[in-house]
């Protein structure tokens, strides 16, 4: 990436800086204080678009320098113009940044020995272009010894990355984790599981059968004993049947006495009282005459006058015939004895009649009538109670059965109840243990299924972890990064930093951690060129050179100076604190003085 021009006002400790960069290496040098990390900040806040000094992009004004009210940064690239404005942040020419994620990590070296392995790894991984098949890292886990049927089933999340895969591997890792504890009762341990059986009770198989045997036999004797017991109170509740009957009949046949003198009486009362109603017929002649009976009477009357006057009569007209007497008399023979009926409760037609004797009539009749009701009543009563003492002399008397013998029927069903339930008890609990026996073997064969399942997953979720098959396949991928950073330390004449699988970083076989600072800055320096080659974004931006001794930064130029010479780079920006603007190493070099935040000073311009 070739950057032409970069142009910054007012950005923090910048005021106004115009670097025209005529040759592929700037070499900035300034006091302390001067604005020379304010300049790589801006170039990388101009490109990546994310300030190191704030967090917010409310706070941007923070970034403007004291005293101005607003900034600006611009790049100018072959392909034109990238830049931003401050306090508001306002980006343009985003588009011709390069969507590289090594592209913050060329802009400042320093940030990859201080990014995660994870991240390391990530970026390795896509700058060397590696790629890995589903198929590949099947190969892979095989190879390891894992589980075919779960690869198999692992497969196809294989296709979102090694990071789906091992957390899917994990998950099922934890829900087998789970099955374990709810087979086991305990947490899971890789060694406390290894082995695990459940405590297995005793358990007596002959007794089992034992009892059993002994349970039929016992439901035998049960069985027969309460067909039994059934039997004998359907006896007993005959008998009491029985009993009460023959005590029913008994009690009605002891009625007939005065059953037969209570019909004596009755009759004699009937008797009474039909004289008394025909006593008062006679008394009450006529009584009152009217009323629709009444004339009735007085027209069947007549009628019966006019046939006894029309004696020697041949007949008489019916329906424009002459009828015979004979069919006539009958009908009023027939109404003869509704006028007797009549005369009899009301007395004869013609009679003067007893007002008195005619009120006490009907209820004479109906006391008549009470008391017929009442004989008949009698009767039915005496031949009732004559059947019940036939049938006592007929029926044969019921067998007895004594309440003792049904109760020691009883006992004996419930003693037999009470030893079957005491035996099934027994084999109850012996069920239990042969259950729980059984329960207990099966527990320990799914313990051991479950953990195999977890150490299963678990081997590989750590294969397909960062250091399992991506460290391998990483450490492959990363032969040519090493053999990279080999060449650029042969030509800056030191040794050469190494990257390992697991994302370590050493110089000269030493960690990282536990090199100083001059030579955490070479290891940087390395590594950041390796990066910007192997991104062919050809962009590099080396600050604080001045931690180096004058020999170290004369190996430090000499290194920037091969890369540019070589053509390797398009831009390489080298800071560093010097007392005096350094004359160009090269013609590779543009060198630029910085003071005050501004380069604006005749006597301090660029030389070239």
């Amino acid at each position: 990436m070739r950057i032409n021009r970069i142009t910054i006002e007012n950005f923090q400790g910048v005021r106004a800086v115009d670097l025209d960069l005529r040759t592929p290496v700037a070499l900035i040098a300034g006091a302390n204080g001067a604005g020379k990390s304010s300049v790589a900040e801006a170039v990388r806040l101009a490109m990546l678009g994310s300030p190191e000094r704030v967090g917010l992009k409310k706070e941007y004004g923070a970034l403007v320098t004291d005293g101005a009210k607003g900034g600006a940064i611009v790049l100018d690239l072959a392909e034109g113009s990238v830049g931003i404005s401050l306090p508001k942040g306002t980006q343009s020419g985003e588009g011709l940044v390069p969507q590289s994620s090594a592209l913050p990590f060329v802009l400042d070296p320093q940030r990859f020995a201080a990014a995660k392995p994870d991240d390391r790894r990530t970026l390795l991984f896509a700058l060397t272009g590696t790629k890995v098949k589903p198929d590949d890292i099947e190969r892979r886990l095989l190879e390891r010894g894992c589980n075919a049927v779960l690869v198999t089933q692992i497969k196809p999340i294989l296709r979102s990355g090694f990071a789906a895969g091992a957390d899917h591997a994990k998950q099922e890792a934890t829900q087998a984790k789970g099955s374990w504890k709810a087979t086991t009762g305990e947490q899971w341990g890789s060694q406390k599981s290894e082995g695990w059986a459940a405590d297995i009770p005793p358990f007596d198989q002959a007794a089992l059968a034992g009892e059993r045997t002994a349970l039929a036999g016992v439901d035998a004797k049960l069985e027969q004993n309460t067909k039994a017991l059934g039997a004998l109170e359907q006896k007993a509740a005959a008998y009491a049947a029985a009993r009460d009957q023959v005590a029913a009949r008994q009690a009605k046949a002891a009625q007939l006495p005065a059953l037969r003198k209570k019909l004596e009486f009755d009759q004699g009362e009937h008797t009474k009282l039909a004289e008394s109603v025909a006593a008062l017929q006679a008394k009450a002649g006529t009584g009152p005459r009217q009323g629709v009976v009444h004339n009735l009477a007085v027209s069947l009357s007549a009628l019966m006058d006019i046939r006894n006057d029309s004696e020697g009569v041949a007949g008489y007209h019916r329906n424009g015939e002459i009828a015979d007497w004979a069919e006539f008399d009958d009908e009023l023979n027939a109404a003869q004895g509704s006028l007797t009926a009549y005369e009899n409760q009301y007395g004869k037609l013609d009679a003067a009649g007893d007002a008195e004797a005619s009120a006490a009539l009907p209820k004479e009749i109906e006391s008549r009538d009470l008391m017929a009701r009442s004989i008949e009543n009698d009767r039915r009563d005496i031949a009732a109670a004559e059947a019940a003492a036939a049938q006592l002399q007929d029926e044969a008397a019921p067998v007895e059965i004594q309440p003792t013998d049904v109760e020691a029927a009883r006992a004996k069903v419930t003693a037999l109840r009470a030893e079957r339930k005491a035996i099934d008890d027994r084999v109850q609990i012996m069920l239990n243990a042969k259950q729980a026996a059984t329960s207990a073997t099966e527990r320990t064969s799914n313990a051991a299924r479950y953990h195999t399942e977890i150490t299963d997953w678990l081997a590989i979720g750590d294969a397909l972890s960062p250091d399992g098959i991506p460290g391998e396949i990483l450490a492959e991928a990363l032969q040519p990064v090493n053999d990279k950073l080999t060449g650029l330390a042969e030509l800056a004449n030191w040794r050469a930093p190494a990257i390992d699988a697991d994302m370590g970083i050493t110089w000269g076989g030493r960690a990282y951690r536990l090199l100083s600072e001059s030579e955490r800055w070479r290891v940087d320096a390395l590594i950041g060129a390796a990066l910007a080659e192997i991104s062919r974004l050809r962009l590099l931006v080396l600050d604080r050179f001045d931690c180096l001794d004058m020999a170290g930064r004369a190996d430090a130029l000499g290194l920037v100076d091969a890369l540019a010479a070589d053509g390797h780079m398009d831009t390489i920006l080298v800071l560093g604190t010097l007392k005096a603007a350094p004359a160009a190493p090269s013609d590779a070099f543009t060198t630029f003085w910085i003071e005050n935040g501004t380069t604006e000073q005749p006597q301090l311009r660029a030389a070239a």
